[in-house]
């Protein structure tokens, strides 16, 4: 996580939506631990044992304007993380429930936000908004929604000066990763640990994050509002499912690890030179010590 010292900010109001999935656990934690006080809207809300000590959790649509508004008006909300949105498998079976969730959800919050001035605003977009192929466009309609999200984040500082970040993660791992495509890459270090085999379902070039990195950038895009409208890789660090697995014999000599022969699309270029004027540096998570990492992680929850 960031070098900054607590005491020296002051505590946030952060309403994280979507803060039940996997990053949004993360970055709520994250938030949490650093004193800020947070609100989660989610769908569904967890179990009382699952809940994270200290963050207030709110049952809500983000489909639904009143539901972000008054949430944001109940607590006071000073920044806004939203993390929302339904992934690739579920754009595919359902497009026009995607479209509600993933563009119109993005709206309310832009909206919401605009009313109540809110000046802090990160939003996760993805890499698969990037045009690639043939078409010089998105893959599929998940990012082709996020591509959607990213020009209605400019047109909120065109219209109103509204500044953002949107972020564009490509493949995040680590414990707790289990929905999603690109969740195979968590799920064969999960096997690895636990001795049992597993197919990587696609092969091909793809940037890989460590949760903890993710988690720091997320954060610190939080601490001051965005002079424009940011929209910005994560990394330009290119691996391979060859990578992973490699980084995974690495601490498992014995994993049986095998990678199927279907490539996943990449963009042809790569650029997070505008997050990078922005924060500065990071603390980067190389894919060999995130994969010790998370197979640490999952030997330690097997044998608790």
């Amino acid at each position: 996580m960031s070098d900054t010292d607590n005491t020296q900010r002051t505590p946030l109001k952060v309403l994280v939506t979507g803060g039940t999935g996997f990053l949004g656990q993360a970055l709520t934690k994250a938030l949490a631990a650093r004193g800020d006080q947070v609100t989660v809207l989610d769908l569904k809300l967890p179990a009382e044992m699952a809940r994270i000590p200290g963050v207030t959790y709110v049952e809500g649509n983000i489909t639904e304007p009143d539901s972000v508004e008054g949430t944001i008006a109940r607590f006071g909300t000073e920044a806004i993380l939203h993390l929302a949105a339904l992934v690739i498998p579920a754009c595919r079976a359902n497009p026009a429930l995607g479209a509600q969730v993933n563009v119109v959800g993005h709206i309310n919050i832009m909206q919401a936000a605009l009313k109540a001035g809110i000046s802090r605003i990160v939003y996760a977009s993805s890499l698969a908004a990037r045009p690639r192929g043939p078409l010089a466009s998105p893959v599929n309609l998940y990012g082709a929604f996020k591509h959607c999200c990213e020009e209605i984040s400019k047109v909120y500082f065109l219209d109103h000066g509204l500044g953002s970040v949107g972020l564009r993660p490509h493949v995040v791992y680590g414990p707790g990763r289990t929905s999603g495509e690109t969740a195979a890459i968590t799920l064969a270090m999960r096997a690895a640990a636990r001795g049992e085999p597993y197919e990587i379902p696609f092969s091909g070039k793809m940037c890989f994050q460590h949760i903890d990195e993710v988690a720091e950038i997320f954060l610190r895009s939080l601490d001051r509002p965005a002079p424009a409208p940011i929209v910005s890789d994560l990394t330009t660090a290119i691996g391979s499912s060859e990578d992973v697995a490699e980084a995974i014999r690495t601490v498992v000599p014995e994993a049986r690890i095998t990678i199927a022969d279907r490539p996943r699309p990449m963009p042809d270029a790569l650029d997070n030179a505008p997050l990078r004027d922005f924060l500065g540096d990071w603390n980067a998570v190389s894919l060999q010590e995130g994969t010790r990492r998370t197979i640490e992680a999952f030997r330690a929850t097997a044998d608790s």
